[in-house]
């Protein structure tokens, strides 16, 4: 008994505790609501597909994939086999929470922070929304991230301490993350060429070794789908100088906005003229960095700028046809988050070139690359940014460390984002949820095939209808706004989506069933 008592003694003085305890409190909290996803969204319907053929050993993509996907297919498939295929966002809320976890690890190991500090920075990474988007349901994003993460950890030990054990797992991660998404290349390729800088030959060879041999794997040996031979690299938007511009700073904007406490410069310099020095410096890069930008050049023109996840009106408000009702205080809100965002960063930026040295090189390659990359994407998605958050923190923390004031600010903003998601999931579960299992329920109660009822996109896609000849449309849009429904079609059915401390006005979905 004695030694039963020591040894947990031990867990619990691990410095690993506070992390493993918040990690097991959020799945927890949030398991209630994974078990509610029946529903496939977005693109995951794809991916539900191709795990169903995995189950089956038919281990070929599907054409439309853009994601190489095997890694996520194969975890998939072995959760799947056991707990069903319906169970797939447990599985994601699972690897979700081990982002935090091994977030919190490298926060402890290599930023010098202590448990408490590495909880709270972790929770920013986590309840950032649009990662929170990425919980619910079986996208790609999430599972991405964890094997990236995994694979910088190891990266980080390799160069702390070396090892041949640290050596292997980054490439077993990295080469495991790849196969999610092909931008895990970027990691080696970052590091790569901040070893150039550094002249650190071992790192050199390690990365160029690493580099040259996913190059190999990737373009000879991996079957390539036809999406993803069709989205190549599109190297003219390099000749869009405003739409390039505004991408990346748009992206800088957004990720600001979602790591306001963190980015708040603490100037404790005691000469008034670098106090002068500085403060002008942060209006002239205010001036500067928004003269120039044009965020209806790369999509919506509005806060927060990017399709398809997080809009003004929640999350993916696309999928469904119509105009989405809106929540309380939704302008005002966007209104000044977005200002706050552009002045902190704007400050952060006149910090940061004054702490120039203080800036880590690898984190600011890997920065410079993403956003290379994902300048000359066919098309850029909000979701794309779920990646370089973590980094971006990494980042930050070099420069601006975590003080008093950060762990002031953070609790707060927390709640704020806590809140935030809360109201955004909810919303968006219960609407899709009604819709999907609606639609099956109308297939077999007026024995229609399910192309004929235009549900949710992830429905549309995976039932196509080419001749778009639907005869039930799930909408927004009430009769009195639209006058084809008013004219052309029977009120079916009108839910309202409604949960605890609701914030959306109005918030109706209609069912319309065409006159024949």
């Amino acid at each position: 008994m004695q030694q039963k008592n020591g040894l947990l003694s031990k867990i619990i003085k691990s410095r690993y505790f506070a992390g493993a305890a918040v990690s097991l409190f959020l799945f927890i909290l949030l398991l209630p609501l994974s078990i509610k996803i029946d529903f496939m969204q977005n693109d995951d319907w794809v991916y539900y597909g191709m795990v169903e053929n995995f189950m089956k050993l038919n281990f070929t993509l599907d054409p439309l994939s853009a994601p190489t996907f095997y890694t996520q297919g194969i975890l998939g498939t072995l959760f799947a086999w056991i707990f069903g295929l319906e169970s797939l966002p447990v599985l994601t809320l699972i690897i979700s929470v081990l982002c935090f976890s091994v977030f919190y690890v490298i926060l402890l190991r290599h930023f010098n922070l202590g448990q408490f500090e590495s909880v709270l920075v972790s929770l920013i990474m986590f309840f950032n929304p649009l990662f929170i988007y990425s919980v619910w349901g079986f996208m790609t994003e999430n599972y991405s991230l964890f094997f990236m993460l995994l694979a910088i950890l190891f990266y980080l030990e390799t160069v702390k301490t070396g090892g041949r054990k640290n050596i292997l797992l980054y490439i077993l991660f990295i080469f495991l993350a790849l196969n999610i998404r092909q931008v895990a290349l970027v990691l080696p390729l970052s590091g790569l060429i901040y070893s150039l800088f550094k002249r650190d030959k071992k790192n050199i060879l390690l990365n160029l070794g690493v580099l040259a041999g996913l190059g190999v794997y990737y373009v000879l040996i991996f079957p390539a789908t036809a999406e993803m031979m069709e989205k190549s690299l599109q190297f003219h938007h390099l000749k869009d100088t405003p739409y390039v511009y505004s991408l990346i700073y748009g992206s800088f904007v957004l990720a600001s906005a979602l790591l306001l406490p963190l980015l708040v410069p603490v100037f404790r310099e005691s000469k008034k003229l670098k106090w002068v020095l500085f403060l002008g410096m942060a209006v002239g890069a205010f001036i500067l960095l928004n003269r120039y930008f044009q965020p209806s050049k790369v999509s919506w023109g509005e806060f927060p700028y990017f399709e398809n996840t997080l809009e003004r009106k929640g999350f993916y408000p696309r999928g469904v046809l119509g105009t989405k009702y809106h929540f309380k205080y939704m302008f005002d809100l966007y209104r000044y988050w977005d200002s706050v965002a552009k002045i902190v960063l704007s400050a952060f930026v006149a910090y940061a070139l004054m702490k120039f040295k203080k800036i880590n090189g690898l984190w600011g390659v890997f920065v410079v690359i993403y956003m290379g990359v994902m300048t000359v994407t066919e098309t850029y998605y909000d979701r794309y940014l779920v990646i370089l958050i973590p980094v971006l923190i990494f980042l930050i923390l070099g420069i601006n460390g975590f003080k008093l004031v950060h762990k002031a600010l953070v609790i707060p903003f927390l709640a704020f984002l806590i809140f935030y998601n809360y109201q955004l999931s909810m919303d968006f579960i219960l609407v899709n949820k009604y819709i999907w299992n609606k639609s099956e329920e109308l297939t077999v109660t007026y024995d229609k095939e399910p192309r004929r009822i235009q549900g949710t996109n992830a429905w549309k896609l995976k039932y196509l209808n080419e001749r778009r000849n639907y005869v039930f449309d799930f909408t927004y849009d009430s009769p009195d706004i639209n006058k084809s429904y008013r004219d052309l079609y029977i009120t079916e059915e009108v839910k309202k989506i409604e949960f605890p401390g609701s914030l959306w006005v109005r918030p109706y979905i209609y069912l319309y069933q065409k006159i024949d």
